[in-house]
């Protein structure tokens, strides 16, 4: 889990029993601003050292008019009438589990008086969104009423118990207090907090990039009939999703799955009627207990206009792992690609001599003002034009496919030298701290430092990665570098720069760092005040990072002996983009290609029109040689779309599919299979051979976090709303094929998206290399590619 910090404000002073009326103005007075995660914040508020805390954040004193927003509600029992176990069960059943809980100082045997908290996942930044939701849950539980106010102090207490370290999601939360609003109302939705029309500046009310539910408020379901339902066959329905006939028969569902029902019913015609005489009829002969609660669910859905959520997220039957939206599985065959275009692909022997051609051909025109992409096939033999190159610079992913081409040079060369490791443990966390801050020109000062010592074995070591570096100053040899290196050095001096592989990753860089980072060093450094007089107005979402009025030089000069920041702050403030998410920021940094040279780029796997989109201003010219006739045989089983989330359901499955093959897959599931090497996973797959020829798995769809296609979105000038863009299980055509897959219905942002799990996949399945060798690759992955033989739906177990 992820220690998320929350803001919220807190007395410096300590109160280890109840406050006596006489303080309670000393205690206001006290309160500061504070920072801290669930496990900091528990032991500031019990004994031995209890404070006063309030889960607000303010612009001056604890007051409703300096009201910003809240992360932390806490509900306060001191009337009785209910207990901590009946107020988690009542929560319990619509998927909520309170993050803790304490007793206050004036609790006794004959009446036990506590404290229930929620740090809740987005910050409620709208008055009136907070009182409602506080009213109501007055009206829900029987809690102080003072706990609707915006700058409620909540003393602190004893026995604190912490019982989910996770955040709370407020989406949950506000279902919870609606359909409780519903069912008081006997179905009668208008007092419900809308989506639509209590947003005002609450943004996560309209915030659809993490949301469960994928609100369907302001956009048209490409499948839905604005006039009337959709039409589906019911039995074919049944047969195909289990827990749709579980529930025709009778069984009892709990909330999360009527839930889940009810958002994909609403959408078909009479689907609505059906559930609510179903749920009728089996109460009423005494199979099913559905309350007042379960039946305002199907009029609060319909009125939210949520989107059908995935039955594969509510459904505990196995066999729907993998069922979407109703809709969609009754209609569609899952996992079925329609080709649209078939590729004439041409031989090796072809292949090879227009790469050889192209290449010298570019290797001799003196145009320096074109960046040259070749488009091939992992395998085509680029290495060997690699190791004949002269007096040129060539860039690889990693030092160590650097190293492996060094041994198979036939020109003269140098390399640059790897990371440095120093003997010293302390001397190489200073080195790793500073590269971490983004503070490499740091790390070179201590080389250079420790190079002057005459009596050291870290000396030596300093010495020698110097020497390393000065002879890249000679223009009469190759240089062999990375990727990282070739980017961040002002020149070698060369003409002709060319990159093994696509270098987009170290191109555009996104990194992450925090508000609580820079909130510390405001008040050492007085110019990073501006950066936070910028920041914290601001609510989540997407922004423009502007030119802050900083010299990274002299922030560079302050820092230079002190360890002052934990990430990277220095690369934030020369961002392009940025996406505030509470205390959190996740940026985009855009570096420049080499200047004043000839720069080919050589990869299997390099999306053209990103260049073009992030770099206007220069000329790219393609030369595209990928559809080749393969050696060997590359089978798809497109079956499952295998995400992350959808191993979870059912990799033990696949496991067991694939036996001792060699699988190549998501870092974090390499241990559900029996043979996965440490090394090699998606994100890290370029350069390596290890496996050529032999027959391999690759299983995974490698979605990234949205924020990151956000990001690039904004880098390539694509019009997007960030709080508006449905993500959904969905029918698309791309790169000459029809399929269902999860997607974007903004087309700027699918294309970002698919173009690199296509990238990712094509680099894994490469490793086999099929192109020359006879071998066989099984991909398991819902994202067809052109290079696959055969798509198949399910795999025939023998």
């Amino acid at each position: 889990m992820e220690e998320n910090e929350f803001e919220y404000f807190l007395s410096n002073r300590v109160f280890n029993y109840k406050l006596e009326k006489k303080y309670f103005g000393k205690v206001h007075k006290s309160m500061r601003q504070t920072t801290s995660n669930i496990f900091d914040f528990a032991k500031k508020i019990s004994r031995p050292s209890a404070h006063s805390w309030c889960g607000g954040e303010f612009k001056g004193s604890v007051d409703k008019k300096n009201w910003v927003q809240s992360s932390i509600l806490g509900l306060d029992f001191d009337k009785g009438g209910i207990t901590i176990e009946e107020v988690y069960e009542k929560f319990k059943e619509f998927g909520i589990v309170p993050t803790l809980h304490y007793d206050t100082f004036s609790t006794s045997l004959q009446l036990r008086k506590f404290r229930v908290v929620l740090f809740l996942d987005h910050p409620i930044n709208d008055q009136k969104v907070f009182t409602k939701i506080m009213g109501n849950l007055e009206k829900i539980f029987p809690i102080d009423t003072q706990c609707k106010n915006v700058s409620r102090i909540f003393y602190g207490g004893t026995n604190v118990n912490i019982t989910n370290q996770d955040t709370v999601s407020l989406e949950k939360l506000l279902d919870f207090v609606n359909i409780h609003i519903v069912s008081r109302n006997k179905n009668n939705t208008r007092s419900i907090i809308n989506y639509e029309y209590d947003a005002n500046k609450c943004t996560f009310l309209n915030n659809t990039n993490n949301n469960g539910h994928f609100f369907a408020s302001n956009t048209n379901i490409n499948y839905i009939s604005k006039e009337r339902g959709v039409r589906i066959d019911w039995v074919r329905a049944r047969t195909q999703i289990k827990v749709l006939d579980v529930f025709f028969e009778g069984e009892w569902l709990h909330h999360e799955e009527l839930f889940g029902l009810a958002t994909n019913m609403i959408y078909i015609d009479g689907g609505e009627k059906l559930m609510k005489e179903t749920m009728e009829k089996y109460n009423k002969v005494g199979k099913t207990f559905y309350d007042e609660n379960n039946f305002s669910i199907l009029p609060y859905v319909k009125k939210m206009k949520y989107y059908p959520m995935p039955v594969y997220k509510f459904s505990k039957h196995e066999v729907d792992s993998e069922i979407h939206d109703i809709i969609t599985e009754v209609r569609n065959v899952r996992g079925h690609v329609e080709i649209l275009r078939k590729e004439n692909k041409i031989t090796l022997q072809v292949a090879e001599e227009k790469m050889i051609s192209s290449f010298n051909e570019v290797l001799k025109n003196d145009e320096k003002e074109t960046t040259y992409i070749f488009n091939l096939p992992t395998a085509i033999g680029k290495t060997r034009l690699l190791t004949d190159l002269e007096n040129s610079v060539i860039a690889f992913p990693t030092n160590n496919l650097k190293n492996e081409v060094s041994g198979k040079m036939k020109t003269n060369f140098v390399t640059t030298p790897d990371t440095i490791n120093f003997s010293n443990p302390v001397l190489r966390k200073k080195i790793e701290y500073y590269y971490q801050i983004g503070l490499p020109k740091k790390s070179m000062k201590i080389i250079r430092k420790i190079s002057e010592s005459t009596t050291s074995k870290d000396s030596q070591i300093a010495n020698n990665y110097i020497f390393q570096l000065e002879q890249c100053n000679n223009i009469e040899k190759s240089i062999l570098t990375t990727h990282k290196r070739v980017l961040s050095s002002e020149s070698f001096g060369h003409q002709t720069v060319v990159f093994d592989e696509d270098p987009l990753s170290s191109l555009v860089e996104i990194k992450r760092t925090s508000i609580s980072d820079l909130s510390g060093i405001q008040y050492l450094y007085d110019p990073l005040k501006s950066v936070l007089d910028f920041i914290h107005p601001l609510q989540d979402g997407i922004f423009e990072t502007p030119q802050f009025s900083v010299d990274l030089e002299d922030l560079f000069k302050f820092c230079e002996d002190k360890n002052i920041f934990e990430t990277n702050v220095f690369d934030f403030l020369r961002s392009k983009f940025f996406i505030k998410k509470g205390m959190n920021i996740q940026y985009i940094v855009k570096n420049d290609l080499p200047k004043d040279t000839k720069n080919i780029i050589m990869s299997a796997t390099i999306p053209t029109e990103f260049y073009k989109k992030i770099y206007p201003e220069r000329k790219f010219e393609c030369i595209d040689i990928r559809n080749v006739a393969q050696t060997g045989s590359i089978i798809q089983y497109t079956g499952r779309s295998c995400s992350r989330d959808g191993l979870f359901r059912y990799g033990e499955k696949i496991s067991k599919e694939v036996g001792d093959k060699t699988v190549i897959t998501f870092k974090d599931f390499k241990e559900m299979f029996e043979n996965s090497p440490e090394e090699i996973h998606f994100g890290n797959c370029s350069g390596y051979d290890n496996f050529k020829g032999q027959d391999i798995a690759v299983v995974g769809t490698p979605h990234r976090n949205n924020s990151e296609y956000f990001l690039l979105a904004k880098l390539m000038d694509v019009e997007f709303d960030y709080f508006d863009s449905p993500f959904r299980y969905q029918k698309v055509q791309y790169n000459g094929f029809e399929f269902m897959i999860n997607t974007f219905d903004n087309e700027g942002l699918r294309y970002i998206q698919l173009s690199l799990i296509e990238s990712d996949l094509v680099q894994a399945v490469g490793r086999a290399r099929t192109l020359r060798y006879d071998c066989t690759v099984e991909l398991y992955s819902g994202l067809p590619l052109r290079i696959s033989d055969s798509f198949i739906i399910k795999k025939e177990i023998a």
